[in-house]
């Protein structure tokens, strides 16, 4: 073994280091990087209190106050939906785990990851990069943003931001679906949407994320306040299009309750919440009904 202390900088092909103090364990090639430690290549950077870098794998475990950076694929041409492919990926938590050259990447304890406005929060967040898949566990906040298309971005104004809370998330970029369970709650200006699941479908449209639609299924309850109304939809599924606003209700017993102008009820509900239409289907076992309030 060879301690060293006093300004450390160890420097090995792409790999640098620096620390206040270092151990080398030479029988395991292990180095333990203490107090300060920093350790940086063409993929990215990362700090900690504590950083044991194994050489001979490339694998490193960083412990206390962590931040890292990693720098995006050469290769992505296009942004990812959940997180931007073409900056650098920031995190955040209180221990990271890297193998498989910084293609496999564990943050847990208060983990933050996040790239541009994209922003995760979770006990413990899993990036594999070259699957690209990204799974996050235990009190899961995410950013999902309506964001206007290219060619309606001047008149649509700036893109409105879905807050998900739930205690499972599993997103995949090969088809762009984030997949929230174990109880979510979505919370958007003036919308707040309760089920068991959520499936949010996100569009490719460069850097930035944006909804194309989303599922919820279980127990769906949506509750859209304005300030001379309250509208609450319930069913066993919902549908949600941010580009005409337009939810779907159907499964069990759709209903939407209108304090302003009644309620209806049907095998499928669709209302437009920018236009304050209202579609109700119904059929022979389950007629559509509605009860309209008059001024």
């Amino acid at each position: 073994t060879m301690e060293q202390t006093g300004d450390f900088i160890y420097a090995a092909g792409d790999r640098h280091a620096r620390a206040a103090k270092a151990t080398l364990d030479s029988d395991n090639n292990v180095m333990l990087l203490e107090t300060g430690a920093r350790m940086w290549d063409s993929t990215g950077s990362t700090t900690a209190d504590h950083i044991r870098m194994d050489e001979r794998t490339g694998n490193f475990t960083a412990e206390g106050s962590v931040k890292s950076s990693r720098l995006p694929d050469s290769k992505s041409q296009q942004g990812s939906g959940m997180l931007s492919g073409d900056e650098p990926m920031e995190a955040q938590a209180d221990k990271m785990v890297s193998t498989d050259h910084n293609q496999s990447i564990h943050y847990e304890g208060h983990a933050t990851v996040w790239q541009g406005a994209n922003r995760i929060q979770a006990k413990t967040v899993d990036v594999e990069r070259k699957d690209k898949k990204l799974i996050a566990d235990g009190n899961v906040v995410s950013n999902l943003w309506e964001q206007p298309k290219d060619d309606d971005k001047q008149s649509s104004g700036a893109p409105v931001l879905m807050l998900v809370h739930a205690a499972h998330l599993v997103y995949t970029d090969q088809d762009r679906l984030a997949i929230y369970s174990g109880g979510v709650q979505v919370n958007r200006p003036g919308m707040q949407v309760k089920s068991q699941e959520l499936r949010a479908y996100l569009a490719d449209s460069g850097a930035d994320s944006r909804l194309e639609k989303a599922f919820a299924d279980g127990g769906v309850e949506i509750v859209e306040k304005a300030p001379d109304r309250t509208r609450t939809g319930t069913a066993d599924h919902a549908e949600y299009y941010p580009d005409d606003e337009r939810v779907i209700l159907r499964g069990g017993k759709p209903a939407l309750i209108d304090s302003l102008k009644g309620d209806a009820h049907g095998v499928e509900l669709t209302y437009f919440a920018n236009d304050d239409r209202l579609l109700v289907n119904g059929s022979a076992g389950q007629p559509a009904h509605s009860r309209i309030r008059r001024k």
